[in-house]
């Protein structure tokens, strides 16, 4: 890379990259998936160096291509998986065969309910709640989603709405099995 595409990628990307890797990170929930999928990105943006520097927002665009990134390579993974994974391990869900205290076992027990209904969430539905939470406004979302404010607001209501559902039904579903084992 030259001195100076090296200095206007320094410039236009590397101020971007901790929330990249974040946005990243909720996108994929494994880490070497987010490195790969911020890598791609910063691979691409090289590339378009000059179609980067013409926007007046820089990190809605890298924001916007990360998020296209990811829905394309979901894509080719939905197409390449014939058969059901193996393990949890391989689906990405963290476990540990060593006890630890009742607070690291409650903290393990939220964070695979959450694990699961993020999971039950659409592609879509993550991406824009994850982004969201990282502090993007609504036009910078509309820019990266490439939709009008109000169908995005409406997307972003619906998103809320499936995860509070999903949350409560997480939370009944339990208390059912304990009923009917009690039986």
């Amino acid at each position: 890379m030259s001195d100076s595409v090296e200095q206007r990628f320094t410039s236009l990307v590397q101020p971007h990259f901790a929330a990249l890797y974040r946005a990243a990170m909720r996108l994929t929930r494994r880490r070497p998936d987010a490195e790969d999928l911020v890598q791609e990105l910063c691979l691409r943006a090289c590339s378009r160096l000059d179609d980067l520097a013409a926007v007046t927002n820089p990190r809605a665009w890298l924001m916007r291509a990360l998020y296209h990134l990811f829905v394309d390579s979901t894509r080719r993974e939905r197409r390449r998986a014939a058969a059901p994974l193996a393990s949890d391990e391989a689906a990405g869900v963290p476990h540990s065969d060593e006890p630890g205290p009742e607070r690291a076992a409650e903290a393990r027990r939220m964070h695979e309910r959450l694990a699961a209904v993020w999971d039950r969430l659409d592609a879509e539905q993550r991406a824009l709640l994850s982004l969201h939470a990282e502090g993007h406004d609504l036009e910078e979302l509309a820019a990266i989603f490439a939709v009008n404010k109000n169908a995005l607001s409406a997307r972003l209501h619906r998103a809320r709405l499936r995860l509070a559902k999903l949350l409560a039904a997480d939370e009944v579903e339990p208390a059912l099995h304990l009923v009917e084992n009690k039986r």
